[in-house]
């Protein structure tokens, strides 16, 4: 099921972009400080995209990895808790 969702998905996407890309194939003249060079104007747009999601992705495993690191911190913690807790009820219980 999840396939034939993704390729009903993935069709109109490839139609889309193929479309934009036909669309947009006059070339530009990108100039760097040190050379130019002459690519199409649809691939720059689409690499320009795609650096754009990569660099949001990465930003957003940053923010998972420290988000996970702080859940592991806090569990850590409440175990230590629970533990002591546990510990002073004892305690309670001899006296």
């Amino acid at each position: 099921m999840i396939r034939i969702v993704s390729l009903l998905v993935s069709i109109p996407v490839v139609i889309i972009v193929a479309t934009f890309a036909y669309r947009n194939a006059q070339l530009v003249t990108i100039d760097f400080f040190t050379s130019k060079f002459d690519f199409p104007l649809a691939g720059i747009l689409l690499i320009s995209i795609l650096l754009g999601v990569l660099l949001g992705f990465i930003i957003n495993l940053t923010v998972l990895l420290k988000q996970k690191n702080k859940i592991r911190q806090l569990t850590k913690q409440r175990h230590e808790m629970i533990s002591l807790t546990e510990a002073l009820k004892m305690d309670d219980k001899r006296l």
